[in-house]
């Protein structure tokens, strides 16, 4: 294994971390979550779209986790990066997403703690790009 593949894996375990835990908590504390939605859109236009967001976020967090864990599998195995690449577009789309959905909540100091994921999905984005 080469020292990019090294950092590429290591690049993998951070959505991998991030999603799986947050998609499995969704999961398993899946009233109480819900409960969270539906109060911090209770005052947005998202109101009566929060049930249907609930589930998207839970969805894609546990698709972008597994392609994280598929794509250190593949890369490892194969030393195939498409579905790093992947992982990271992803990543970058689920980020956007919760962030969009902190800022239209005015959850201001949510949406500014999302900027370090961001900026570290962007860097796994571009270095599974060249």
């Amino acid at each position: 294994m080469d020292k990019m593949m090294v950092l590429q894996c290591l690049f993998l375990l951070f959505p991998a971390v991030i999603f799986l835990q947050s998609g499995l908590d969704k999961v398993f504390k899946i009233e109480d979550n819900k409960t969270y939605i539906n109060a911090v859109f209770a005052r947005t236009f998202l109101k009566s779209f929060s049930g249907m967001l609930f589930y998207f976020l839970l969805t894609i967090e546990l698709i972008t986790g597994t392609l994280a864990v598929a794509g250190i599998f593949m890369l490892v195995s194969q030393g195939a990066e498409t579905i790093g690449y992947y992982t990271f577009l992803l990543s970058v789309i689920t980020l956007i997403s919760l962030l969009a959905g902190q800022r239209i909540a005015r959850d201001y100091p949510g949406a500014s703690g999302l900027t370090p994921y961001l900026i570290l999905a962007f860097a796994g984005l571009y270095l599974f790009s060249v």
